[in-house]
């Protein structure tokens, strides 16, 4: 069996070891979520602990894929690539989607209004205060 701190840090490679996730931002914004989403892995894996390394398995891959994902659609986001009112609903929808996976079924999400305001609003920001937004809200949420 797997101790915590080895599923720990492997999850954390698979957010570090993707650099396609990062390269639509400039240097301090990819760093920017580069931390949260190693914080998120981590966190994620934690959640494991007790669990025999098969159960384990189970519950991080489709929980670390929603982390990739979640933030691929954030560094799009942050980066300029949903503009206009529609690809950003799409992108609302994605992003709840992928928090849900990766917290839990029963976790709180942002009301639907904050965020879509929250997405509009910081299009044309920089990057990195579109990130730190973003990540704010969500902590709020839980």
């Amino acid at each position: 069996m797997a101790d915590i701190q080895t599923r720990i840090e492997n999850a954390r490679k698979t957010v570090t070891g993707n650099e396609s996730l990062l390269d639509m931002l400039e240097a301090e914004a990819a760093t920017l979520l580069l931390s949260w989403g190693i914080e998120l892995a981590g966190q994620i894996a934690q959640s494991t602990d007790g669990m025999d390394d098969s159960s384990a398995e189970l519950n991080l891959e489709p929980r670390l894929k929603a982390l990739r994902q979640f933030m691929r659609a954030t560094g799009n986001w942050a980066a300029g690539k949903y503009a206009d009112a529609a690809t950003r609903a799409q992108l609302k929808e994605k992003l709840l989607e992928h928090w849900k996976a990766m917290r839990s079924k029963d976790v709180k999400l942002p009301s639907a209004d904050g965020l879509e305001v929250l997405l509009a609003t910081a299009t044309g920001a920089a990057q990195g205060q579109a990130i730190v937004k973003l990540k704010e809200l969500l902590a709020k949420s839980g």
